[in-house]
């Protein structure tokens, strides 16, 4: 089973987010960038799927200190509430795989995780 990495400031988000994956992956949560790094070293999940905002840093920072400490070929997925484009250009160009806006159709989420998946699968294939 894949394992995600659901980072997320806000409580009932993160475990409504878990809830959702819970029967298609293995999961674990961080609640601020920083204990994602940490969980990140420990864990090497498959996926990371992150806020774009969380409350110690930008998830598009939190990518890009990840890509510093273990390389650029981390599948990572943004999120936000927000409607505008702005914010999935800049998750998007920051380097993230996906954006996903809030609220989510869970079997949408759970398709575009997939997918990351799949797609890391064939570029980390010997």
């Amino acid at each position: 089973m894949k394992t995600v990495l659901i980072v997320d400031s806000v409580e009932v988000s993160r475990q409504f987010t878990e809830m959702v994956l819970s029967n298609m992956f293995a999961t674990i949560c961080a609640a601020t960038g920083i204990d994602a790094l940490e969980i990140f070293r420990e864990v090497r999940p498959d996926v990371v799927l992150s806020k774009f905002r969380l409350s110690d840093m930008t998830g598009v920072q939190l990518l890009r200190k990840l890509q510093a400490q273990f390389g650029e070929k981390i599948p990572f997925v943004l999120t936000d509430i927000d409607n505008g484009t702005d914010t999935e250009r800049d998750a998007l160009q920051g380097g993230a795989w996906d954006f996903v806006r809030i609220p989510f159709a869970p079997e949408i989420l759970i398709c575009r995780l997939e997918k990351v998946l799949e797609l890391a699968d064939k570029i980390n294939a010997p």
